[in-house]
């Protein structure tokens, strides 16, 4: 859920006074990755899911890398490319169909790849539109947070 707020407050943030918060973008990465993983060991045991934890954890230490670097100045694009990478083939590697939070988990590294598509479009526009994809994006991550925690029984009944 954190990594999903993370890009939701960097998208209104960009959206409403032009400005990225620091470091939240980079933030999210290793959060994402973390959620990952926390999907992928709700899920039945085998190889998909040492793959899908493989690259959570990939996801995790490339995030944290890619932030340290946001942090002393220097930023790493590469980190950030192989977090979001390592996020979107683990997504891709979990179960489609079934149960939550996998098949949602699934379902939002999909509906990733169109919404990149539709911000670039949108950023011709305006720049700052980028974000409004990137919103639903982090909006999905939260959903797909609040279910895992659910089923591991740490999120209220309801919300």
């Amino acid at each position: 859920m954190a990594g999903g707020f993370a890009w939701v407050a960097k998208g209104v943030g960009i959206l409403a006074v032009d400005k990225q918060p620091p470091v939240v973008f980079e933030l999210a990465l290793p959060l994402f990755g973390l959620s990952l993983v926390g999907v992928a060991l709700l899920t039945s045991r085998g190889i998909r899911r040492t793959i899908v934890v493989s690259l959570g954890w990939l996801a995790v230490a490339t995030g944290l890398g890619a932030t340290v670097s946001e942090l002393l100045d220097v930023t790493v694009h590469e980190g950030i490319a192989a977090s979001a990478l390592a996020l979107l083939i683990g997504q891709m590697t979990l179960p489609r169909s079934g149960q939550a939070p996998a098949a949602m988990t699934f379902w939002t590294g999909v509906g990733t790849l169109p919404a990149l598509a539709v911000g670039g479009a949108l950023a011709e526009i305006d720049e700052r539109l980028l974000e409004i994809p990137l919103v639903c994006v982090g909006l999905a991550w939260m959903r797909v947070g609040w279910v895992t925690l659910h089923k591991l029984g740490a999120a209220p009944a309801s919300a």
